[in-house]
């Protein structure tokens, strides 16, 4: 049985969603929603084959036909559609960040729980296989016991990616490098070495850049499991350079570099797990591969047919979005702050 998948919101990344339906089997695109009806049908003539132009929002969710929605409306423009999606029991996977802030994306997995209907998000870099294999290998206590946590973000973006209109505003992005960028390293870093407690932070707007949110981050991190970490998140690394996540453990040391994995144990055994796959740090930010979406797709979809957990769930994304609230939270308070 196909899936038939339904697209609302066609802005930058909507060509790779599509990109990342067609290369799986058993998925087709089978409609497109924008608020610009012109543009819904462009993109539809421009990116699939006999897909539906919908004109209003109201007949993609009294469609039966749709199976599944995948929301990439900017953050701001989520909640009225995830009520109607999810009133309609339309299943659904929304674009990162869920909202602007953490109570905004409470809301969302809240409408998901008032009309039993899934919702799922785009963490895709939790499926990128070298955090795959990581997460068996600490799981299974290969590594040892993670001491401490270093995460580097020294990515770029043009003056130009900024003077678009509503990027790295409160009101319709949520934030600036933070909420954007580093939320899926930050996501990768919960996923495996659980959740923080405390968190001394600091954001700042730096002269390369004109925008109301922040394009650098820092922050000292207090684990819940006694480990300590330090961030760095920008994107005023010029020409931009991989994500980095260290991890000292009492049986090794863990570096993620981009898709790349090294683990150095302390017997001198050497582990190196290498991909090709790029994650969007230099000035284009679609620099990456459909791959890791289409996994979520797969997965999301497997799940809710059999009647099994969503892993990457809306509700899953909360704590990200709790750490990078208390980040901000910090730096305005000039002091640490418990989560």
């Amino acid at each position: 049985m196909t899936c038939r998948v339904a697209i609302v919101g066609l802005g930058m990344v909507a060509g790779l969603h599509v990109q990342a339906v067609n290369s799986l089997d058993g998925f087709e695109v089978y409609g497109v929603f924008s608020r610009d009806y012109l543009r819904t049908k462009d993109f539809a003539k421009s990116f699939i084959a006999n897909a539906i132009a919908f004109r209003k929002f109201s007949d993609l969710c009294n469609d039966k036909n749709v199976d599944l929605v995948l929301l990439l409306t900017p953050p701001n423009a989520r909640l009225d559609y995830v009520k109607a999606l999810t009133k309609a029991g339309k299943p659904l996977i929304v674009e990162k960040p869920l909202e602007r802030n953490f109570d905004r994306a409470q809301n969302i997995v809240e409408q998901g729980k008032i009309h039993k209907s899934p919702i799922g998000v785009f963490l895709q870099h939790r499926k990128r296989p070298s955090i795959e294999a990581l997460k068996k290998l600490i799981d299974q206590k290969r590594v040892g016991t993670i001491a401490t946590v270093e995460v580097r973000i020294p990515w770029w973006r043009e003056q130009h990616y900024y003077d678009q209109d509503g990027r790295g505003t409160l009101s319709r992005d949520g934030g600036g490098v933070l909420i954007t960028q580093a939320i899926h390293t930050l996501d990768i870093m919960l996923f495996l070495c659980g959740p923080v407690k405390e968190v001394q932070g600091m954001i700042h707007t730096s002269a390369l850049h004109k925008l109301e949110a922040e394009d650098f981050s820092g922050a000292l991190l207090n684990f819940v499991s006694g480990a300590r970490g330090t961030l760095m998140a920008s994107t005023t690394h010029f020409p931009g350079s991989k994500e980095e996540i260290i991890l000292n453990c009492s049986e090794a040391t863990v570096n993620i570099c981009g898709a790349d994995l090294k683990i150095f144990y302390h017997d001198g055994k050497i582990e190196h797990l290498e991909s090709v796959s790029k994650t969007g740090s230099g000035s284009d930010p679609m620099d990456f591969s459909y791959a890791w979406h289409a996994s979520v797709l797969d997965d999301f979809w497997s799940e809710f047919t059999n009647g099994q957990k969503i892993q990457i769930s809306a509700e899953s994304a909360l704590p990200v979005h709790k750490l990078i609230d208390t980040i901000i939270n910090s730096s305005k308070l000039g002091k640490k702050v418990i989560i």
